[in-house]
């Protein structure tokens, strides 16, 4: 770990943010060639805030080489929320051959709810299946939720447990065993998926919250959720992460010691909102600190403006 990126990548740390101001050289080119895996990725931090959001496809190599927790966390954060859709959803797939595995469940849900799309719930539905851990399971069906519902709904709460006949009991010694309606949880989730995709002007817009990506509705949702006392949890500190990743504004104030700093968090939000910066997020589209991230357009020539601790789009 370097010095630089201390508790960075970490929703209750540092987010997107360094720690301590990097090298002045660590963004060149030569870094993303690295054999440490945390030059590779302070590099890509580096490049992607700049606006060279390719930078993050040298990741997949990354983690196929280095299995580490964390470097897998701070690539499914930088891939899912700076890549590029196809190349988030190809990364996905490459690791999608071992769905049973317990790290693939945690990290590629991660990675495929930070890419806000649609085309992410066939793939977490895989994992879904294939999920015998019940906090893992519990995650993909967090992730289909952020991705599907507003607020925490039937999709949040979970497969139905049903009770059925143990066949390990054969009569008249009859038990029962409990199992989870995987398939009946699936087709709820597709159902779910269709009428929102009925909701979009493409199939290709990004979506959180059953709705196109809005970040001043998303803002607006995560400030009520820190006045209204609600717990930190997983809907808010993706949001939380969310806001940072598009808007670039530090949101480090947020967590202290892994505790929600609410009043700290309610200003950050109030002073985006004040401002007036989200009426320049387009609806339905990502960016990355102020950066669009699948536009058609050579990624690093989006002109941004800066703001205190991040950037907004321009208007040109």
């Amino acid at each position: 770990m370097k010095q630089y990126l201390d508790r960075t990548f970490l929703q209750l740390g540092r987010g997107f943010q360094f720690s301590v101001e990097p090298p002045p050289a660590l963004a060149s080119a030569e870094h993303l060639a690295s054999r440490d895996s945390w030059t590779v990725l302070g590099s890509v931090l580096a490049r992607v805030r700049q606006g060279d959001l390719r930078a993050v496809e040298v990741l997949p190599d990354l983690m196929a080489r280095d299995d580490a927790a964390l470097v897998w966390n701070a690539c499914v954060q930088l891939i899912g929320f700076a890549g590029r859709t196809s190349f988030m959803l190809d990364t996905a797939e490459r690791f999608l051959s071992r769905p049973d595995d317990l790290g693939i469940q945690w990290s590629i849900g991660d990675l495929l709810r930070n890419g806000c799309s649609l085309r992410a719930v066939e793939p977490l539905l895989r994992l879904h299946a294939a999920a015998t851990d019940r906090d893992a399971r519990r995650h993909v069906e967090r992730c289909l939720s952020t991705l599907l519902e507003e607020q925490p709904g039937a999709i949040d709460d979970g497969a139905e447990e049903q009770e059925v006949p143990d066949p390990a009991y054969p009569e008249p010694f009859t038990q029962t065993m409990t199992v989870l309606d995987r398939a009946g949880y699936a087709a709820q989730v597709r159902e779910a998926a269709a009428e929102v995709a009925s909701r979009l002007a493409s199939r290709d817009q990004a979506v959180t919250a059953g709705l196109p990506l809005d970040l001043e509705a998303l803002v607006r949702r995560l400030h009520e959720r820190i006045r209204s006392g609600e717990p930190s949890g997983s809907r808010m500190e993706w949001e939380r992460m969310c806001f940072e990743a598009s808007t670039g504004v530090d949101c480090t104030a947020f967590y202290e010691q892994g505790r929600l700093q609410r009043l700290a968090a309610l200003a950050i939000l109030e002073d985006f909102m004040d401002a007036g910066h989200a009426a320049a997020f387009e609806p339905g589209v990502r960016y990355f600190f102020g950066h669009r991230v699948d536009s058609t357009r050579k990624e690093t020539s989006e002109a941004c403006v800066p703001l205190v601790g991040g950037a907004v789009p321009s208007n040109d």
